[in-house]
């Protein structure tokens, strides 16, 4: 397998509380306020569970700047703070329509479009749709620092991440239950990537988390025909 280079130690978290927050407006408008109250609950209760201190009252009336202002006073604590937010995501989704995958995916494809870095245009093959996908995250800083994959035919990528810094939302999608639509697994990268290189390469895409945490995360991207 190819690893993935990243010219820096760990995700940048500020960007990905901006992506976060983006994506979770932007579900908003599909569900409205009661969305957005729930998310801010639950992306603060999970921060204050891992700190050992009871949530701020009053959470859901934040705006979100004072919701990102409480995940970074408490990034040292938890460095790891953004998988609040994604799993606010999921958690407040499955909580409306009893599973994730509709908003989310719509959500993160908008704001991946605002994230590129350049005119790269619309590609056709699926292994040019993840390279530009790959240095985009690279790029931002987003994608983790250890993940290798390699490019099993025109329709399938497989990937493995060791020491996923998004593994806590996963996790806790695992002991509430949260799935995707299709009842599969969540990954937070796949999630993110699949989105990404659909929108790219014009065609639908998925991920299929096969692996998880044990100690790595194997997962695959497909085209879906």
């Amino acid at each position: 397998m190819e690893k993935i280079e990243t010219p820096y130690d760990q995700v940048d978290a500020n960007t990905i509380f901006d992506v976060g927050i983006a994506v979770l407006q932007r579900q908003e408008k599909l569900y409205g306020s009661v969305f957005s109250r729930m998310a801010k609950r639950h992306t603060v209760e999970f921060v204050a569970k891992k700190i050992g201190e009871n949530p701020p009252e009053g959470a859901e009336d934040w705006e979100w700047p004072q919701v990102k202002k409480y995940l970074q006073k408490n990034l040292e604590k938890y460095p790891y703070g953004y998988n609040a937010l994604l799993y606010a995501m999921g958690k407040s989704e499955a909580t409306l329509q009893g599973a994730t995958g509709t908003s989310q995916r719509i959500g993160t494809t908008e704001v991946a479009k605002q994230m590129e870095a350049g005119e790269a245009g619309e590609v056709t093959s699926l292994a040019d749709a993840w390279k530009q996908s790959v240095d985009k995250l690279v790029f931002f800083k987003l994608m983790p620092t250890q993940v290798s994959f390699s490019i099993e035919d025109e329709d399938t990528i497989k990937y493995v991440v060791e020491s996923c810094p998004f593994k806590d939302s996963c996790s806790a999608f695992y002991e509430e239950d949260i799935k995707k639509s299709d009842g599969n697994p969540i990954c937070a990268l796949g999630r993110l990537v699949s989105s990404d290189i659909g929108q790219k390469a014009g065609a639908g895409c998925d991920y299929y988390l096969e692996k998880f945490a044990n100690p790595e995360c194997i997962a695959r991207i497909k085209r879906i025909l």
